[in-house]
């Protein structure tokens, strides 16, 4: 566990927002710049609202031609300049705030509306666009950047991880998933298990965002981790499961595994092997661990129910409540296949509609995770699903240190 860092700038940083997609419509048209990382430079993309990174000046400049709204010579003179004291045409400004506009009639010139001053910015050559972008970008932090989509369903940013999205076909129909693929052969990458307090814990436990724990790890990938009681006490009949803080080398809620109610315990060694002990009972420990495996305890985490072993649905009726049984919402799986680790959201799901959806996709085991309103997935600076609410733990990957 680290210390959480506030960063506090010059530049203006945004609130917190509920969804990626209000804050992207909050900012159509912008550019940002990352304050907490050397100013990356982006523009939400006024169609899509998404970002998309602008690089070095002639990568900016193509990207903003690519980008670009043709627009007729007639429509493009009834747009005031940036140094015009004159508004113009304020309803045809408003329409395009935030495009690049192309003068099509003319020789393809790049103009950027300004949608703070309605204006008209000439973007020239590669330098003259990139010198543009960095006078009118709005400085955002890395947490609310991270809110904002970028395009693509599909990404991959090493040769041992990736990130995709796909419709799975089930027995009870067919849902959609998002999921990060990690593959555990790989000696480049290093799985972490992190909490915000080292002590146990059992109710009203410290919580923190998802990008916080990947930012505090240096992590690439990132899941929400398992249940627990918020500052409104336990909402579900459980108790707080244990979870292993790498960074301290302490099993949190260690007192806890002596109860089945806790469930099933992923572990993982040094080496990216992980152990997966159907109760928590059989999990003796860290120091036991070592001593059976004669390994390292890398990482662990635990949650009910029992979903997929060895390849079947194993999901026990009676080991479910109501709320699990019948209330379709936002599930997450931590799910291993041929030695990948899948990081998994569904939506619109029971418990029971994820074992199936785990079961479609084959996978070999799987440790449910707590959903809803936590279900957050984090992949490359970017929150695939959520942020969600804050959460006291959460499973991560990085490149080895």
């Amino acid at each position: 566990m680290k210390k959480i860092i506030f960063f506090t700038a010059f530049l203006l940083i945004f609130p917190l927002y509920s969804a990626s997609a209000s804050l992207g419509g909050s900012l159509s048209g912008k550019i940002l710049l990352d304050v907490e990382r050397n100013g990356e430079a982006w523009y939400v993309y006024p169609k899509d609202k998404k970002r998309y990174y602008l690089g070095r000046p002639k990568d900016a400049f193509s990207l903003m031609r690519e980008l670009g709204l043709g627009i007729t010579e007639v429509d493009f003179q009834k747009i005031a300049h940036e140094n015009s004291p004159a508004d113009g045409d304020l309803q045809l400004a408003k329409r395009l705030a935030g495009q690049i506009i192309i003068q099509v009639e003319e020789n393809g010139e790049a103009w950027y509306i300004n949608p703070d001053d309605l204006k008209k910015y000439y973007l020239g050559r590669p330098d003259d666009a990139f010198s543009v972008m960095r006078r009118l970008g709005l400085g955002i932090s890395r947490e609310n950047l991270a809110k904002i989509h970028k395009p693509g369903l599909e990404e991959s940013i090493n040769s041992f991880s990736r990130y995709a999205h796909e419709r799975v076909l089930t027995s009870d129909g067919t849902f959609s998933v998002d999921y990060v693929e990690i593959d555990l052969d790989s000696k480049d990458i290093e799985i972490i298990t992190d909490t915000t307090q080292s002590v146990d814990c059992d109710n009203n436990c410290q919580a923190q965002t998802l990008a916080s724990f990947a930012f505090e790890n240096n992590a690439f990938a990132a899941i929400n981790g398992s249940y627990f009681c918020s500052s409104s006490g336990c909402s579900q009949n459980y108790y707080f499961s244990p979870v292993y803080n790498s960074e301290e080398k302490v099993l949190i809620n260690a007192d806890q595994l002596k109860y089945w109610t806790t469930g099933p315990v992923i572990a993982f060694d040094h080496d990216n092997k992980y152990y997966y002990f159907k109760d928590s009972r059989e999990f003796e420990g860290v120091s036991n661990f070592k001593s059976t495996y004669n390994k390292e305890l890398q990482a662990a985490i635990s949650n009910k129910p029992r979903l997929i072993e060895e390849g079947k649905n194993i999901l026990i009726e009676w080991d479910i409540d109501e709320k699990q049984r019948n209330v379709k919402a936002t599930r997450n799986a931590l799910a291993f296949k041929e030695n990948k680790m899948f990081l998994i959201v569904t939506y619109n799901s029971t418990i029971l509609n994820l074992a199936n959806v785990l079961k479609a996709m084959q996978m070999d085991y799987a440790l449910n995770l707590d959903g809803g309103y936590s279900a957050a997935l984090y992949y490359n600076d970017e929150y695939m699903v959520g942020p969600g609410r804050d959460i006291p733990n959460a499973l991560l990957i990085r490149e080895r240190q």
